[in-house]
């Protein structure tokens, strides 16, 4: 059994979702993809990219980003409504949304989460910017996401968080991989010297007034990856391909992104298909 990582499909592109469609039906037949969110803010068009997907592989396993939470066209009446009618979405398709074992040894853990910002207390990722909006006026998140009254959470981070597992699914006699659309660590944000160079980019920020560790992930998912005893932990949303070991976690970042990224080489080692991260 082999296990691939995705992320960030982004499929309103017409171009992403010709990538999509032209993945092999034959290539992954025994593998399981990890799928770590924004697939569409379109629900019909993100549930029939899921059952594409499902056609491909003999597993699938999902957690939706903030983009899939958009409400733009969704005749849901909240965030947290389209979230659940989601996992409604992904039961029928037969796509994983919850902790399980496969092939009888891997332990696939799915980590819902969501940002928490500065303001909001501890957990956040934040890091100063200099010369940045702190209102973060081009984030469409503030306009396309709403919640409802979170009862005794404080913040939709913390609701998420709390849904999660706290310990893997037994019979568990593998390695534990665990996977979330948000950043569960600050350092994962920023480029190294090393990756930075190989890119070519100038080192002008395309967006000086945004900062992203606002709106990044948060300290929490981290703390729920190290308790579950993972060792490999894929993670989406800032569309910035990475592959680190932290203190003994391998943190793998797989996104498609918008077709301008990669034009850009801003998105850069996507290829034909999705990561191979795990075989056994």
């Amino acid at each position: 059994m082999r296990i691939f990582a995705l992320s960030d499909l982004h499929v309103d592109y017409p171009e992403n979702f010709d990538w999509v469609k032209s993945l092999s039906h034959s290539d992954y037949t025994g593998d399981v993809l990890l799928l770590a969110g924004d697939v569409s803010h379109d629900e019909s068009l993100l549930c029939r990219t899921l059952e594409l997907l499902r056609t491909r592989f003999q597993e699938v396993a999902f957690v939706p980003g903030n983009h899939d939470l958009w409400l733009r066209g969704s005749s849901r009446e909240n965030s947290l409504a389209k979230f659940y009618a989601l996992l409604e979405c992904c039961k029928a398709l037969g796509i994983s949304t919850r902790p399980h074992v496969s092939a009888g040894c891997v332990c696939i853990v799915p980590l819902h989460a969501w940002y928490v910002q500065p303001h909001e207390g501890e957990g956040s990722l934040f890091v100063e910017k200099q010369g940045e909006d702190p209102n973060l006026g081009m984030w469409a998140d503030k306009r396309a996401v709403r919640w409802p009254d979170l009862a005794e959470h404080q913040t939709p981070a913390s609701l998420f968080l709390s849904m999660n597992a706290t310990a893997v699914p037994e019979p568990c006699q593998g390695p534990v991989i665990t996977f979330s659309h948000f950043l569960p660590r600050s350092e994962l944000m920023f480029w190294t010297d090393e990756e930075f160079a190989a890119t070519g980019l100038s080192r002008v920020d395309p967006q000086p007034r945004f900062n992203f560790s606002r709106v990044a992930g948060c300290r929490g998912l981290d703390a729920q990856i190290r308790s579950l005893g993972s060792t490999l932990h894929v993670y989406g949303h800032q569309h910035r391909n990475r592959d680190r070991l932290i203190e003994g976690v391998r943190y793998v970042s797989h996104c498609l992104g918008y077709p301008r990224e990669r034009e850009q080489g801003r998105v850069r080692g996507v290829g034909n298909g999705p990561l191979l991260i795990w075989e056994g």
